[in-house]
């Protein structure tokens, strides 16, 4: 995790095994692409072995876009628990109910969720963005051998 216990952000709100596998996956995703470059890579091969080269590249597009607008418009630094870790931080939380109320097709719910953590004027874009990214994992999951998708190395694991 970034930071410390009482970052705001960093609250433990539930574990990865609490929620559907896609979104675990998601969460993980986010964390390994936020980890630096090698982490980047697993993301790219997930999203390369479940679509093909050029779908997954677009997927792959969709997802880095929505969290470099996340980040660019964040009106703090988000917080992220770290590879090893199984508990889902507040922001993760969040980030995980907007692409999941998005993927639904919810929007306005999406919109009004993403507005928790952007300005309103970004949280329209940042919600069709997360609904394309939820659907996105919600595939990737439902065709991908466990062993294809992004999982952490033991000598990467941290507590917190």
């Amino acid at each position: 995790m970034t930071g410390t216990a009482h970052t705001k952000g960093a609250s433990v709100v539930g574990q990865l095994t609490d929620v559907a596998p896609w979104e675990a996956e998601l969460i993980m995703s986010v964390r390994f692409w936020m980890a630096g470059a090698d982490s980047q890579t697993e993301v790219w091969n997930g999203f390369a072995q479940n679509f093909g080269t050029v779908e997954g590249l677009a997927e792959l597009r969709n997802f880095e876009c929505l969290l470099s607008d996340l980040c660019r418009f964040a009106r703090r630094p988000l917080v992220r628990h770290g590879l090893g870790c199984t508990c889902i931080g507040s922001d993760e939380a969040i980030l995980q109910t907007l692409v999941r109320e998005a993927a639904r097709g919810d929007l306005a719910e999406a919109a009004m969720i993403a507005s928790l953590i952007v300005p309103a004027r970004h949280a329209e874009p940042v919600a069709l963005m997360a609904a394309r990214v939820g659907l996105a994992m919600q595939r990737m999951v439902q065709t991908a051998p466990a062993s294809s998708l992004p999982r952490h190395k033991p000598e990467d694991r941290t507590l917190h």
